[in-house]
């Protein structure tokens, strides 16, 4: 009995020995090489993935949209796709965006988020012009680069443009590489008109024209017949277009566009919620009294502004000042991420009242409910307008000869100048900056 304790007991001493050898061993292992052998198998596979998405895309020079909704920041965790609903779909057939994306060749990897996240949304899309190491479709143009030549990119791509794809597509977007664009609702709002209409949308500013003209930052999109005027008729005229390639290029097409009839639509919804805004959602959204936007915002707004959750309509169409991160989290949550049992209640609502009808017909009455009508305004209304403008800016003239007067007042109005520019500088349009 001694004896068989006895070996009971030095066995079990023994096993316990060798577990405590066994996990002092595997603890130096080190965490990344553990990783390394239990995530091989899924990293081959996404590897593989990515490496068919490239030679693909290597074979066509411009991107087709339908590809895998691929996301290379999440390799080997977030790789998978989401078939185009039944309303996206319709939309896409209907109403066909050509989207250029302005793009510098030194943010290459700008031009890659765009290109993983909102742009393969459009009909066909391009960058102009991105580095080739981005591997996103783009277009070399005679167009020197850098920020002071945007106007002579502007010019240069809508000539390209009416050259090689006008009859092609209905309207064509022009968006930065830090704008972000929710397609189905930018085609949601262009159902209500017509693409044979000189019309052209956007975030309208008041400046510099009699009708106003839309922010470059938010993007903006022309009709085919708009395109057509400012290529044929704008553009070769140097008493409606200037014909150097140096000037803000969103005040400069807004010029052009107005000389020969291109009417400037409202692009806000029909509770006069806006739909494209040229700062980050962070910024128009949060609450704040309108004090998160600069003093020149409120200036500029063609339309009233509201701060926080009413300043965006429930069909929002753009953001800009979108970096990297914001831009995956934006495509995550709204075409990943859903409530379950979650339905759109406008939609719902106007199956209901057109029961019968095709879901394209169903979507055109919505959309010519929910969105502005457009009002082109006769000469004598503009004149007024313009009046009002000029008698404005007298009023802003006697202002600045009065505190030219008190100079005490003048060296505090320019502190506090110097302190919006100094927090706002960034966001500025380079018009304002001169």
């Amino acid at each position: 009995m001694i004896g068989s304790r006895s070996g009971a007991t030095y066995f079990v001493f023994g096993f316990c020995c060798a577990s405590v050898l066994f996990f002092v061993q595997d603890s130096f292992i080190s965490e990344s090489k553990r990783s390394v052998v239990i995530n091989m198998p899924v990293r081959e596979t996404v590897q593989k993935i990515f490496e068919n998405d490239e030679a693909d895309e290597k074979r066509h020079v411009l991107h087709d949209p339908d590809h895998d909704d691929d996301h290379g920041q999440n390799q080997g965790m977030f790789v998978h796709t989401h078939e185009e609903n039944a309303v996206a779909q319709s939309l896409k057939e209907s109403v066909k965006v050509f989207c250029w994306i302005m793009a510098a060749k030194k943010n290459a990897d700008k031009a890659k988020t765009v290109n993983a996240t909102w742009a393969p949304r459009c009909n066909k899309y391009v960058f102009i012009t991105a580095n080739e190491s981005a591997g996103v479709p783009t277009v070399e143009l005679d167009v020197q680069e850098g920020r002071e030549y945007l106007w002579a990119k502007t010019k240069a791509a809508f000539t390209w443009l009416y050259e090689n794809e006008i009859e092609n597509y209905d309207w064509f977007l022009k968006a930065d590489d830090d704008t972000y664009v929710i397609m189905e609702n930018l085609r949601f709002m262009l159902l209500a008109y017509s693409p044979d209409d000189p019309l052209y949308f956007g975030c309208k500013f008041k400046p510099f024209t009699k009708q106003g003209y839309m922010s470059g930052g938010s993007g903006y999109v022309l009709s085919r017949e708009a395109v057509k005027r400012f290529v044929t008729e704008a553009i070769p005229d140097p008493q409606k277009c200037k014909q150097r390639g140096t000037g803000a290029e969103d005040a400069e097409i807004g010029k052009c566009l107005e000389k020969v009839g291109v009417i400037a639509g409202d692009s806000r919804d029909s509770e006069g919620r806006h739909r494209m805004l040229p700062f980050s959602p962070l910024t128009h959204l949060q609450a704040g009294g309108n004090k998160t936007v600069p003093d020149w915002f409120h200036k500029y707004m063609y339309y009233p502004y509201v701060q926080g959750r009413e300043c965006c309509s429930d069909y929002m169409i753009s953001f800009h000042y979108v970096n990297k991160g914001t831009m995956y989290a934006l495509d995550n949550l709204l075409y990943h991420i859903r409530p379950i049992g979650f339905f759109d209640e406008l939609w719902n609502n106007a199956l209901q009242e057109n029961d019968g009808k095709s879901v394209i017909e169903t979507l055109k009455a919505l959309a010519l409910k929910t969105s502005q009508p457009v009002i082109q305004k006769d000469e004598d209304e503009e004149e007024a307008e313009h009046d009002e403008k000029k008698d404005e800016e007298k009023i802003q003239e006697k202002i600045a000869e009065k505190a030219e007067e008190n100079p005490e007042e003048k060296v505090e109005e320019k502190s506090k100048n110097q302190t919006v520019t100094n927090n706002h500088n960034k966001n500025i349009p380079c018009h304002f900056l001169g």
